[in-house]
């Protein structure tokens, strides 16, 4: 009897875990208005509680910079506005959107080996009026924008430049612009250089999402930065055809210094030796094809300032997670399935989910250790090839995700839907960093250094 009652009981809590996982409804947002696109997992909208609205944003036909609004009292959607034109047709010119300190809206977009773009609304949380659409002149030869912003309201956007200090395309390293002054003069930083790399010519910076981590507690700020390099091999040039290794570090905005996960200081600019030396997370070796970590390398961050990094772990097979023990890095699987991160979520000291399209449905992976274990916690069903998944930031229950269709089509077409994800149970509310204990990682799961 005794026994009974406790398999009854573990019933009911299986039973009561599994109640209690998210799960979404997928409704079509806009018809025909996305376009093909490189998208990186960045921040491409958000809601204010303030004005009871979210904002999102996507790249239309002609890779035109498009941006939407939900008025949560009245549930009811803008049409689709047109706020920024690129100088030219490319499926990198796709923007991120976030909010200033004067509570406008800046985006940021239409740049592949071009100069930047930077759109803002004339009213505060609105998108109504003529935007003003200009360039970063700072920001010149750029690719895959990624910006965030502060707390201070201080604008980085990162951004790969194609330098070809070498002569060749394949020189290509990682810099950064700041603005203090919302958006209208900018200072440029390189923050990362892997030139000369005479070991194995791989010279081409790439990565995902960047995070910014804001003090708290006794946690200073921090922006997260993970990323993989590519090129050729040794004795020859060629853009993006092998990739290998893992690397990590931080900016400090207080100084706008990088740092090892050690804590070095090492200067404005990491040089190749000190990526080596210092930033290594996994040395993959020269790969005989491809790229040993995929091109979407993302990270994000603990409630004990320790990262937790998002990407695909070719050697070993899937995606994978790595974090710092405080000792050596951790590197678990999240499931064997591979392919680019799409997108990847904090909502707790050590909790996170992870969003990987596959078909017509959308996989949700989630850790609650620091991605020592990770497992499947939903499905959402979109009905339609999914491409890029985003979460919009503070999300609000009633749009949480942005999708995008992978349909078919040239790049100047918007012939591809947009869709938003929204909570039908669980709802939890964006977690707020500090506001729960963190803890440290166990040493139980395979270290590798």
């Amino acid at each position: 009897m005794r026994k009974i009652l406790l398999l009854g009981l573990l019933a009911v809590c299986g039973m009561a875990e599994a109640v209690a996982q998210q799960t979404f409804s997928i409704s079509k947002l806009s018809e025909d208005a996305n376009t093909r696109s490189d998208q990186r997992p960045i921040q491409v909208g958000f809601y204010d509680a303030g004005a009871h609205k979210t904002f999102v944003s996507w790249m239309g036909a002609n890779s035109t910079a498009v941006v939407k609004a939900l008025d949560h009292k009245t549930n009811t959607w803008s049409a689709d506005k047109v706020v920024g034109n690129s100088p030219f047709v490319d499926k990198h010119n796709y923007p991120g959107l976030l909010k200033g300190a004067d509570n406008r809206l800046y985006a940021f977009y239409g740049c592949h080996n071009s100069t930047m773009k930077l759109t803002i609304s004339p009213k505060p949380l609105s998108i109504e009026g003529t935007w003003e659409d200009k360039y970063i002149e700072e920001a010149k030869n750029a690719s895959y924008p990624a910006p965030v912003v502060t707390t201070d309201g201080t604008f980085y956007v990162f951004y790969r430049d194609t330098r070809k200090t070498n002569g060749y395309a394949d020189d290509r390293p990682y810099q950064v612009v700041k603005s203090t002054d919302n958006g209208i003069t900018w200072k440029r930083q390189l923050v990362i250089d892997p030139y000369p790399r005479s070991t194995d010519n791989m010279l081409e910076i790439y990565n995902g999402k960047v995070t910014y981590q804001p003090a708290f507690g006794d946690q200073k700020a921090k922006i997260h930065i993970a990323w993989t390099i590519a090129g050729e091999k040794l004795g020859k040039h060629a853009h993006a055809t092998y990739g290998r290794n893992l690397y990590y570090a931080y900016l400090d905005p207080s100084n706008d210094h990088m740092y090892s996960i050690s804590g070095k200081d090492l200067g404005t600019t990491i040089d190749n030796n000190e990526a080596d030396a210092e930033c290594m997370v996994i040395d993959t070796g020269i790969p005989e094809k491809g790229h040993m970590s995929g091109l979407q390398v993302s990270a994000h961050y603990r409630d004990n300032g320790f990262p937790i990094i998002h990407f695909d772990n070719v050697k070993q097979g899937g995606s994978s997670s790595a974090t710092w023990n405080g000792k050596a890095w951790v590197v678990s699987q999240i499931t064997p399935a591979g392919g680019d991160p799409r997108e990847i979520e904090k909502f707790g000291p050590d909790s996170f989910r992870v969003y990987r399209p596959k078909g017509k449905e959308i996989a949700v992976y989630k850790t609650t250790n620091g991605g020592l274990s990770w497992e499947l916690e939903t499905t959402a069903h979109v009905g339609q090839q999914v491409d890029r998944v985003h979460v919009i930031e503070n999300a609000h229950p009633d749009a949480k995700l942005l999708i995008t269709e992978a349909g078919d089509g040239e790049i100047r077409q918007a012939n591809r839907d947009v869709f938003i994800g929204k909570v039908t149970a669980n709802y939890e509310p964006p977690y707020k960093p500090g506001s729960a204990k963190a803890s440290g990682a166990s040493t139980g799961a395979k270290a590798k250094k």
